[in-house]
């Protein structure tokens, strides 16, 4: 059971990053549309947010691991100091 939850979690993450890239391909598409038919405005924002939204989550969830690492540790050492006593 373990291991089925584990493949799906892995195929869930893929489906993700797969969906995740065909979107930012599609707006930088977008933005590239919109530049060559005289809206810079939108073609500019539109490429921008396509490359800074990956960068966000990316930053996010490094953020998250270390937190999640450093809360691990924590408890290591509590549970250390515990059975010390």
């Amino acid at each position: 059971m373990e291991s089925q939850v584990v493949a799906s979690n892995c195929k869930n993450e893929r489906m993700g990053m797969i969906f995740g890239f065909v979107i930012c391909v599609l707006a930088i598409s977008a933005g590239v549309y919109a530049l060559t038919t005289g809206k810079e405005g939108f073609g500019i924002a539109s490429i921008v947010s396509a490359l800074a939204a990956p960068v966000a989550v990316f930053i996010y969830g490094k953020t998250q691991q270390k937190k999640n690492l450093q809360a691990g540790q924590q408890g290591i050492i509590e549970a250390a100091r515990q059975s010390h006593h």
